[in-house]
């Protein structure tokens, strides 16, 4: 148990950049580690409050309806969805693809211990989110109801094991993908296309689940079929916590912990035959000579830098599942009117909010899905080629932010237009859809780079570690949220401002800022690249 424990401490220090933050005795290193912690704190903080309002809310209804113990049940299922849709894509790369695989199988510790300490540190990133939602909904739950002293004993116990079968199931699931895909040639094109398949019929599936009418007509039990439907171990959960069942807890506690130790067992039999066959890919085909192309220098490390983007699954899927959704849901909103849509989930005018609030909502989707904010990062030890490079700083800055053009901008256009259509959007509401989000597409492209350059990670052994752990990450999609959180409250919180002007504002003080970000990159570029 040792070695697990001091092989896990050391991935997770090494992960969130804690072993450096710990042990530099640079002041400004340590600034800067206080105030990234701070504000990871204060960011905590912020979802936990959302999650508490979320449940509140929700909790006023379901009492009306006198299924409280639903509140648990569906934040219970949420969470462990949640968990298992961002663990199917970098479960392999903790799992597996860890740059020092060697080093760590050559080390005098078994496997079986070595896989133990790679499942616990999913369980550990995972747990943090389930405190983040769980917690306040269990505060929500005990204010309404007030329960008994075992409510909280039992709630503490299986909050400790509700992320333990999502991760089984997605590691299993991201394991065959990965392995599947590397059968074949093009084996990153069909990881991302399987692993989007995946995630997305799972999405429509739990979706589709609501349209019985019929279960609807008694809506507590309705909806509790619903959520038992789409998560049978809510229903256990439900039995220990909120009516105090021993049996449905030793149960739950039984079912998470004994899989989770078969799985560890019997992958750590074969986990070295498995890393072979995921890490080993299909031979290119004959070497042809062809003529060499010349090209800019910017246009050349735009081409590297798109080359690179999409030789990391786990990068591709961490900032282009947000730009996906806005897809999907673009298309869905052509079959499902927004008028049937605010009739079924009771929010009357939903069709207006939508219509002035559609170019926030894309934003959004455009501020989750920035990739420069790890671009720096990724370069790892190969950083000194383009800091030796005779190219300008300034153009390899610009074409990691061309990139993250190229994901964001055709899907922001044709979503827009699928918009367009469905919300029958006048010429100005549709001028504004286009240009709002175009605008935050440079904003957090540029943003990123800045944010990456202030917050570098180049001593990663995962690209895990960099794409969904790393402080830029955190720090880029909390100062992409708050940009929007003043249009967004003013369109709510003040309904009488004209929606238009409103946004049209919005437009001019992002374009200044895009503005000024772009000089700071042109002027202050190279001595933040060498300076790294």
């Amino acid at each position: 148990m040792i070695n697990i424990w001091r092989l896990t401490k050391i991935q997770l220090l090494s992960s969130f950049g804690l072993n450096k933050a710990l042990h530099t005795k640079d002041v400004k290193e340590r600034r800067k580690s206080l105030l990234l912690s701070i504000g990871i704190l204060a960011g905590v903080l912020m979802i936990a409050a959302a999650s508490f309002g979320y449940s509140f809310m929700m909790a006023l209804a379901l009492e009306q309806m006198g299924r409280m113990d639903l509140l648990l049940a569906i934040m219970m299922a949420v969470t462990s969805l949640v968990g298992f849709f961002t663990t199917v894509y970098k479960a392999s790369g903790v799992l597996f693809s860890y740059r020092d695989y060697d080093l760590v199988m050559s080390l005098p510790i078994k496997t079986s211990h070595v896989v133990a300490s790679r499942m616990l540190q999913l369980y550990v990133l995972n747990l943090f989110f389930s405190v983040m939602v769980m917690l306040p909904a269990g505060m929500v739950y005990a204010i309404k109801v007030n329960p008994g002293a075992l409510f909280y004993l039992f709630f503490l116990i299986t909050l400790f094991f509700i992320q333990l079968l999502p991760i089984i199931a997605a590691t299993i699931i991201g394991s065959c993908i990965s392995w599947i895909s590397s059968r074949f040639k093009a084996s990153r094109i069909i990881s991302l296309v399987l692993t989007f398949a995946v995630m997305i019929a799972l999405m429509v599936g739990s979706f589709g689940m609501n349209e019985n009418g019929q279960a609807l007509a008694d809506m507590g039990t309705g909806l509790a079929e619903m959520v038992f439907k789409l998560y049978p171990l809510a229903a256990v959960y439900v039995d220990a916590v909120c009516s105090y069942r021993m049996s449905s807890l030793l149960l739950f506690i039984a079912l998470s912990v004994l899989s989770f130790m078969i799985f560890a067992t019997v992958l750590g039999t074969r986990y070295k035959a498995i890393h072979t066959g995921l890490t080993t890919s299909h031979a290119s085909g004959k070497y042809i000579m062809k003529p060499l192309e010349a090209s800019s220098p910017f246009r050349a490390l735009y081409k590297k830098e798109l080359r690179r983007y999409f030789s990391s699954s786990i990068y591709v899927l961490n900032t282009s599942m947000g730009m996906i959704l806005l897809l999907v849901m673009s298309i869905a909103l052509l079959f499902v009117s927004p008028e049937k849509l605010g009739e079924r989930i009771e929010i009357p005018q939903f069709s207006r909010y939508l219509s002035t609030l559609a170019p926030i909502i894309v934003s959004l989707f455009v501020t989750l899905s920035c990739t420069t904010s790890s671009a720096i990062s990724l370069e790892g030890k190969h950083l000194w080629i383009l800091q030796s490079s005779p190219v300008s700083k300034q153009s390899i800055l610009l074409s990691k932010v061309a990139v993250n053009l190229t994901i964001t901008l055709p899907i922001v256009v044709v979503s827009g237009v699928l918009l367009m259509i469905s919300l029958r959007m006048g010429w100005t509401e549709s001028l504004l859809l286009l240009v709002i989000p175009s605008i935050y597409a440079c904003y957090s492209a540029m943003m990123g780079v800045i944010i990456n350059l202030k917050l570098p990670n180049l001593e990663w052994t995962s690209e895990v570690a960099v794409v969904k752990q790393s402080a830029a990450i955190l720090v880029s999609m909390f100062t992409g949220i708050i940009s929007l959180l003043f249009p967004l409250g003013t369109s709510l919180l003040l309904p009488h401002v004209n929606g238009k002007l409103m946004m049209s504002g919005v437009g001019m003080i992002m374009i200044a800022v895009c503005i000024a970000m772009f000089r700071y990159i042109q002027t202050k570029g190279e001595q933040l690249v060498q300076k790294l």
